[in-house]
Order: C-alpha cells, then sequence, then structure tokens
C-alpha cells in the first residue's frame, strides 16, 4: 500500500468515526439510518483490511470485493433513503424514483443471469468489475432522476440531503469512470484505480461530516394561499355539495 492510499486511507477511517460520534451528539442517527448504517459498515470494513494489511496482506485482497458490494448495497438502501427524505409531500415523485431504481437494477440483474446462462465459462466472480461498474451507473442514474425532479417541481432540498447527494455524486462517478477506464486500458491502469476511488470517497466523507454536523430538517413546501373570496367560494360550493349529497340520501335512503 502506498503512502498516499494509506494516508488516504487512514484519513478516511478518522473522519467515519467522526461523522458516526456527530449522528449521537447532533441525534441525527434516528433521521438517516441507513446513511449511517452504511457509514458504520464501510468504516468497519476498512478497518479490518487494514489490520490484515498488516498482520496477514495475503487475506486483504480477498475481502475488497464482499466488501465492496456490501456497501453497494446499502449505498442504493441510503439513496431510496434520500428519495424518501426530498419527496416527503409528493409520494408519487417518490414512487418514481424508486421505480427508477429498481427498473435499472433488474436490468442489470437480468443481464447478467442471461450471460451467466447464455456465454459458457462466464461468471460473476470473473466479472466482478464490470458489474460494479454497471451497479454504479444504476446508482447515478437514480441520483440524477432524484435531482432533475426537485429541480423540475422546485422543491427545497436541506443541508443534510444535499451533502449525501454531492458526496455520492462524487463517488459514485469517479467510480464509474475508474472501473471503466480500467476496463479498457487493463492493468496498466490498477495504480490510478486505487487513487481514483479512494480520493473521491474521501473528498465525499469531507462533503458528509461538514453537511451533517447537525441535524436540519427538510424544507416544508408551502401550499397555495387562499384568499379570502376565494375562500368563500369554495366554502360555498362545498355547502352546495353536501346539500346535495344529502337530497340524495333523503331520497334513496328509508326514514
Amino acid at each position: 500500500m502506498g503512502i498516499y492510499i494509506q494516508t488516504v486511507w487512514l484519513g478516511g477511517l478518522l473522519i467515519e468515526g467522526i461523522i458516526l460520534v456527530r449522528s449521537v451528539l447532533g441525534r441525527s442517527l434516528a433521521k438517516y439510518p441507513f446513511f449511517y448504517l452504511y457509514i458504520a459498515s464501510v468504516f468497519a470494513a476498512s478497518t479490518a483490511r487494514y489490520v490484515l494489511e498488516i498482520v496477514r496482506p495475503s487475506l486483504q485482497h480477498g475481502i475488497y470485493w464482499p466488501k465492496q458490494y456490501v456497501t453497494l448495497f446499502l449505498g442504493c438502501g441510503v439513496i431510496f433513503e434520500i428519495s424518501r427524505h426530498v419527496f416527503a409531500q409528493r409520494v408519487t415523485l417518490d414512487r418514481i424514483a424508486r421505480w427508477t431504481m429498481l427498473v435499472t437494477f433488474g436490468a442489470i440483474f437480468l443481464s447478467v443471469a442471461i450471460q451467466a446462462f447464455i456465454l459458457p465459462g462466464w461468471n460473476v466472480t470473473a466479472n466482478t468489475a464490470d458489474l460494479e461498474r454497471d451497479l454504479r451507473i444504476a446508482q447515478a442514474i437514480v441520483l440524477m432522476t432524484i435531482l432533475v425532479l426537485s429541480g423540475y417541481y422546485k422543491i427545497g432540498i436541506g443541508r443534510n440531503i444535499k451533502g449525501m447527494i454531492l458526496g455520492f455524486g462524487i463517488y459514485v462517478g469517479a467510480s464509474v469512470f475508474s472501473l471503466t477506464l480500467r476496463l479498457f486500458v487493463g492493468t496498466r491502469f490498477e495504480r490510478a484505480f486505487e487513487v481514483i476511488p479512494n480520493t473521491a470517497y474521501f473528498l465525499a466523507l469531507a462533503v458528509w461530516m461538514v453537511a451533517l454536523w447537525s441535524y436540519e430538517a427538510e424544507p416544508v413546501e408551502k401550499l397555495p394561499s387562499i384568499s379570502g373570496g376565494e375562500y368563500q367560494i369554495l366554502a360555498g360550493r362545498t355547502q352546495e355539495i353536501l346539500g346535495s349529497i344529502n337530497d340524495h340520501l333523503d331520497r334513496t335512503v328509508p326514514r
């Protein structure tokens, strides 16, 4: 492990610890459980890898991909959590974002199943980087969907969720770039493959630490105000409808 990677790794562990402590002190742990579960899982896995790097270096590479997939799926839970908070008052938009993720992930897993069935000798373990890239692309698509919908419908987003989106955007974008470049360049890009995502994740952690230092509730969407005249009109129409319903019941229900 190079000095730069080791420095970024240890710095990331420190920031992760700070984020987890602040989640308790700032009383935001219960507000974003998936996010803090994600941070805790990365913290635990990274600590285990660092210890193995010192004690048994040959073993730490074996837990890299399992750790990546566990945190990747937990990251999907965080994106669901982001959607739930952003569209708390727009249930339909929340469903659109969720269905976007389900469809994109479903298409990826269907593609994997087809390749495993049709192509001889094809298996997931030999194509882990490709699968991770595709799943990261799916995460990016859902994040973009959330941003586009919230922008189009002018939905306010609080500091905490903005920080989550920005941090994930940095890390997911860098991961897609490095994994794609690794696919085309091969082993010659192996060194940069370690540097780019690790640096991006460190930057994401820095963003999360600042954005989630204290809990901030999502802005409440203001409903259109009704003037006095409009209120009188609505009240009158409501009385007419209620009167019609009452007359209809008098005619149809025996007394």
